[in-house]
Parts: C-alpha cells; structure tokens; sequence
C-alpha cells in the first residue's frame, strides 16, 4: 500500500500530479472511454481488462524499489481526476524514456495536457537519468502530434504501416526532446 506522505506529487499552478491510488481506477478508465480517443488504439488496447492490468502495472511501478516508470495521476486542486500523463525510462543505459499522456475529453483544449505534461516531463529530466524522451502516437492522431510540437518535441520521422488494428495498416509518428533542448527552451 502507498503511503500519502512517499507519493510523488507535483503541482502545478492549476493542476496536481500525483501517484495513482487503488481507488483511482474507475476515474482512469472513465478518462479513457471516448470513441476519439479510442479510435488510435486497437480493440484490446480499450478494453476494462486491459486497463485493469496496466493500472495494475503503473500502482507496482510507483513503489518498485528502482522506479522506472512514472505515469502519474492528473488532478485538479478539488482532487478529481482527469487523465494521466507520464514518463517511462524504457531503456536506462542510454538514458531513453518513452511519454504518454491521456485526459478526459471535457477538459480537452483548456491546456490542462500541456500544463500536466510539461511538468512531468520536466520532473524526468530534472531528477531522472534521462537524455532523451520520445513519444510514439498515431500519425492521425493531431492532437497528441499537436500537444507533442507545444512540448517542444521534433517530428523524428514516421513508420510506415507500422500497426495493424481495426481492419487496416496505420503509420507511427515518433517525436522526441533531448535533454539540452528542453532546459534551453526552458529559459
């Protein structure tokens, strides 16, 4: 069991990124059931057992002894969640750390992805060995590419046919920020 006072929190100054609590799952998948989210992952990918094991996964993560994965809650100050958003050293000799970001759609273009984002995101590079984190997404999906470029990531190229689900190839858009780029857009 996590203990409130060994959680990571985060503040932002309209948002608090927190561990996620047992508790939290029914919040998380809620987040996660709109059909325009959906529409980017395959069918397993938005299932209730899926998200029960991956919620499974980010609750051990959060008290592995060497963490490595930090997907973290997104709060508003009241304490409800509206999404997660995280970073996940995914290959620590080269300092690499994939990102992802998911939030519910009714707070969608208000700035709570980026706000959250940038702060976790700059919670790796602040206290992580990281160099280097990348994000991988669907190369239809805009608004992560959009949220991607606002985070000051470069489009490092597209995988062509990359992915099959729901009857057809997609491609893969990968972006990426080092760690140089993102304290000198910083100042």
């Amino acid at each position: 069991m996590v203990r409130m006072d060994e959680m990571l929190k985060i503040e932002t100054s309209r948002l608090l990124l927190r561990d996620f609590l047992p508790e939290d799952f029914e919040a998380l998948f809620a987040a996660v059931q709109d059909p325009d989210y959906q529409q980017f992952y395959t069918e397993e990918e938005t299932t209730r057992e899926f998200w029960e094991a991956l919620f499974a996964r980010m609750l051990d993560a959060a008290t592995a002894e060497d963490r490595q994965v930090y997907q973290v809650a997104i709060c508003l100050p009241e304490g409800e969640l509206i999404g997660n958003c995280g970073v996940r050293l995914e290959d620590k000799k080269n300092r690499q750390a994939s990102f992802g970001c998911a939030i519910g759609r009714q707070y969608w273009g208000q700035g709570y992805a980026l706000e959250a984002c940038s702060a976790i995101i700059d919670y790796g590079f602040a206290h992580l060995p990281i160099h280097r984190v990348y994000a991988e997404t669907n190369r239809e999906n805009s608004r992560a590419r959009r949220l991607a470029e606002r985070l000051g990531m470069r489009l490092e190229g597209i995988l062509q046919q990359q992915k099959y689900f729901r009857g057809r190839w997609w491609d893969t858009a990968v972006y990426a920020v080092l760690e140089e780029e993102w304290r000198e857009a910083d100042k």
